[in-house]
C-alpha cells in the first residue's frame, strides 16, 4: 500500500522527468546567480540571504517551466504568494510541489497562512491512487558561501517535521549514468537507482 513516508515509494512513482528537470533548473539558476554577481556584485552585497533566495527561486521556477512545458501530467500554478507544480502520475496520485530553499536541518520558510499550514500538513489520503502528496523541491543553500548547493526533494508532515529528504545527484543531469538520490534526513535511507525510469523519460514523448 502506498505510503508517502517511504521515500523510495514516492520517488519511484514520481518518476525521473521532474527530478531531472529540477537538477537542470537548479544548475541553470546557480549559473544565473553567478552571472548576476559578475554583472552587479554591488547589488548582491547589500542584500539579505532571503532576498538572494528570492532571485534564485524565481530563476528555478522559470527554468522548471521551460523544462517541463507540455509534459503530460505536469501543470503549473501561480497564486501570490505561492508557486506550485502539480505532477499527476499514471496511477492517479498527485504530487504537489513547491520550490523551497533548504537550510540547515532541512528547514524551509514561507508565509504562515491557513493554506500554508494545510499544504505542509502532510499527504491527503483518500482512496488508494487518489492521494495528494505535498513535496518541497529546491536546493541546499550554502550559507557560508552564499551559493546554490545540491537539488533537494523532501516530504514533511508539518513544515518543521521532516519525514525524509534526499539530495539529487546534480552530476548526472546529462550523463549516461542513472539518476541517484542521497538521503540526508533521517540517516540510513537507501540510495535509489532510477536508471530504467530515466531511460523511459529520455525516450518518451513530451
Amino acid at each position: 500500500m502506498f505510503s508517502p513516508r517511504e521515500s523510495e515509494t514516492v520517488l519511484s512513482e514520481l518518476g525521473s522527468k521532474f527530478p531531472l528537470a529540477l537538477v537542470r533548473a537548479t544548475d541553470a539558476a546557480r549559473g544565473d546567480l553567478r552571472s548576476l554577481r559578475r554583472w552587479r556584485s554591488d547589488w548582491l552585497q547589500g542584500m539579505f540571504q532571503r532576498e538572494v533566495a528570492g532571485i534564485v527561486h524565481a530563476r528555478i521556477w522559470a527554468h522548471l517551466m521551460a523544462e517541463l512545458d507540455s509534459v503530460d501530467g505536469v501543470t503549473f500554478r501561480t497564486e501570490e504568494p505561492y508557486r506550485e507544480v502539480r505532477v499527476v502520475t499514471p496511477l492517479g496520485r498527485t504530487f504537489k510541489v513547491r520550490v523551497k530553499r533548504h537550510s540547515e536541518g532541512d528547514r524551509i520558510s514561507s508565509y504562515t497562512t491557513p493554506s500554508d499550514v494545510e499544504f505542509w500538513g502532510g499527504a491527503v489520503l483518500s482512496f488508494d491512487g487518489l492521494e495528494e502528496v505535498p513535496l518541497a523541491a529546491g536546493y541546499r543553500w550554502e550559507a557560508a558561501t552564499g551559493d546554490v548547493g545540491a537539488p533537494v526533494i523532501s516530504y514533511r508532515e508539518g513544515k518543521e517535521n521532516v519525514i525524509w529528504a534526499v539530495e539529487v545527484d546534480a552530476g548526472q543531469a546529462d550523463a549516461a549514468a542513472p539518476l541517484r538520490y542521497t538521503p540526508i534526513a533521517p540517516p540510513g535511507l537507501p540510495k535509489i537507482d532510477l536508471a530504467a525510469s530515466r531511460r523511459d523519460a529520455e525516450s518518451g514523448t513530451r
